[in-house]
């Protein structure tokens, strides 16, 4: 009998910086990833080529959300992990009303993994004795702040 092929790993905003490193790290180490990523970067043909699913996603609205959770509930059986990276910076500005900066935000770093997380349930439990990973990423602005990035500080502080 051969070895089963283990469950993915999802990883969201896995298109640049930590979550395209995080991606790689799995798939050298022969772990199946599913990305979302917001923006197509010439990384994430690399990504498709070494085997990776991705997924476009637009999380700046719950239906963006539930649509990518609908693309990854079709794609598998279930998850090994979810990895919540993506993130979003918007500095506050006189020209924007804080109360969009706040929404947005929240709506990036809380409401999306809130969502992903319920959505997804089913993959990611019943497999073994323990049940899978959540991992929220955060930053050093949630330690030490930021004059010109509060509502980016408070929604990242909000994610674990």
């Amino acid at each position: 009998m051969g070895k089963a092929q283990p469950l993915p790993i999802l990883i969201t905003g896995g298109g640049r910086r930590i979550g395209l490193a995080l991606a790689w790290h799995f798939i050298n180490q022969k772990q199946p990833v599913i990305i979302s990523y917001r923006t197509h970067y010439p990384a994430i043909d690399g990504l498709i080529n070494a085997g990776a699913q991705c997924i476009q996603a637009d999380f700046s609205t719950n239906d963006g959300v539930m649509a990518f959770a609908d693309e990854v509930l079709k794609s598998t059986h279930g998850l090994r992990a979810i990895l919540h990276n993506a993130s979003a910076w918007m500095a506050e500005k006189p020209s924007t009303p804080l109360t969009d900066v706040l929404a947005c935000m929240m709506q990036i770093h809380v409401n999306t993994p809130y969502l992903l997380n319920h959505a997804l349930e089913r993959l990611l439990r019943g497999h073994g004795h323990a049940a899978s990973d959540i991992i929220h990423f955060t930053d050093y602005v949630v330690e030490r702040g930021s004059d010109k990035h509060i509502a980016y500080a408070a929604s990242k502080s909000g994610t674990g």
